[in-house]
């Protein structure tokens, strides 16, 4: 199951940095050619980016029990290093 987690989080971690980034391009576009085309674009993928970060909170928040679940020993052990992204 964790591993299912993982591979849904990750991703969406790869989308959540990459959306702010398109997001800011096309309002510039837009700033900068008035084309009403980019703003739109900006407004949807500012919902979908919405959508994304949501689930990856709801995945991240998941996969900070599993891993102190799943894996006692080695959270006791490294958990201040890798509990910092949680």
């Amino acid at each position: 199951m964790q591993a299912l987690s993982f591979a849904i989080h990750i991703p969406l971690v790869c989308f959540g940095i990459a959306f702010p980034a398109i997001v800011l391009f096309c309002e510039w576009l837009w700033l900068r050619t008035g084309d009403p085309l980019y703003r739109t674009l900006a407004q949807r993928w500012s919902k979908v980016m919405i959508a994304l970060s949501a689930a990856g909170v709801v995945t991240g928040t998941i996969l900070s029990f599993e891993m102190g679940l799943l894996w006692p020993g080695f959270m006791a052990r490294f958990g201040d290093v890798f509990g910092l992204g949680f």
